[in-house]
């Protein structure tokens, strides 16, 4: 399956809808183009069932509403989903001391911004647990919401 890829000019006549018209006219041509590549980048890593009946909706229309306030919302936090270096765990925080023999690993105490950002309740692909609102969008179109979710064992 090939998805639809989500030009500028579609995003612009998509907010042009709605009332982030500004905010999204505020960004640069450059800004634009490298935010909507990075959604499109960060949306095709789902699994997608373009076929499905979702109360009359067309997933074409669906996507590029996803792509372009996906884009939007990327440019609001650009490290949203890939962070600034910063080791952390989606449950714990970012680890404050690591002890390698007698393996010991110590956790700051999670920030309000780790705990909303994994507002999915820690289960599905990292794009829909930080931007759960996706789910709203596109879920119906979604054929498995968790497909790339891997779990772990902890002993």
């Amino acid at each position: 399956m090939t998805l639809p890829t989500i030009t500028r000019a579609m995003a612009d006549t998509y907010f042009a809808t709605t009332p982030r018209l500004s905010q999204w006219n505020a960004l640069t041509i450059a800004e634009m183009d490298t935010f909507l590549t990075e959604a499109q980048i960060w949306l095709k890593t789902l699994c997608w069932d373009e076929k499905a009946d979702c109360c009359g909706n067309n997933f074409d229309q669906q996507f590029t509403r996803a792509v372009s306030e996906l884009a939007l919302a990327l440019h609001g936090n650009p490290t949203a989903l890939i962070g600034t270096g910063v080791a952390s765990t989606g449950a714990l925080g970012a680890i404050k001391r690591q002890k390698l023999g007698d393996l010991e690993v110590e956790y700051h105490a999670p920030t309000s911004a780790t705990a909303t950002a994994s507002s999915g309740g820690g289960r599905g692909p990292l794009l829909l647990r930080t931007f759960p609102w996706l789910k709203e969008m596109i879920g119906c179109f979604l054929s498995n919401p968790y497909s790339s979710l891997l779990y772990r064992v902890r002993s």
